[in-house]
């Protein structure tokens, strides 16, 4: 009886350093990591900040090559959801919040400066859609006629899918088996 007693002792404190590790590794692992400093912005939901790709998080904006229609003529979309990010950007430096990676391997992130929330600002403007994030700002977009929601445009999604160009999933952060296991435990 000693000896599975003495298992038993052994197996738990495994498994506390084993839990303490993953926390350790999770609270240290880039997960919430925050990055600071100027950036540029590769298109509209896209940035590059101290070397690092970072997808914003909970929006979805049009194809640097997208066009849209607005009031009957052909619009840069696209582009134009990319030059609004880049003056975004301008107002100073950001701060992201990494909050996972997508399976492109760029990060994803929350991001703001001076202007605020970008992709609430992206959002809210009519540039960007909702994607996981953000419905209020999109709903007041949408009601207010901003942006793509006073043009004829297809979905991002939908228009990469027509195109060939490869699929973007709605950007819930992978955790990985890790991150899962922790999240479940609230951690």
């Amino acid at each position: 009886m000693g000896l599975s007693r003495r298992a038993r002792d052994v197996g738990v404190a495994m498994a506390i350093l084993a839990l303490t590790a993953l926390i350790v590794a999770r609270v240290g692992g880039g997960d919430g990591e925050t990055l600071t400093g100027a950036a540029r912005a590769a298109d509209g939901d896209t940035l590059t900040l101290d070397g690092q790709r970072i997808r914003l998080l909970g929006m979805d904006t049009p194809e640097l090559a997208q066009v849209c229609k607005r009031d009957g003529a052909d619009w840069r979309c696209g582009a134009a959801a990319r030059s609004r990010l880049a003056e975004l950007l301008r107002a100073g430096p950001i701060a992201c919040r990494m909050q996972g990676r997508d399976k492109y391997d760029r990060w994803l992130a929350r991001c703001e400066n001076a202007a605020g929330d970008l992709g609430a600002r992206m959002v809210r403007e009519g540039l960007a859609v909702a994607y996981g994030g953000y419905e209020d700002e999109e709903r007041f977009a949408r009601a207010e006629r901003k942006g793509l929601w006073g043009a004829e445009f297809d979905m991002p999604q939908q228009w990469r899918r027509t195109n060939g160009r490869p699929q973007e999933e709605v950007h819930d952060a992978e955790p990985g088996v890790l991150g899962g296991i922790l999240d479940r435990f609230g951690f």
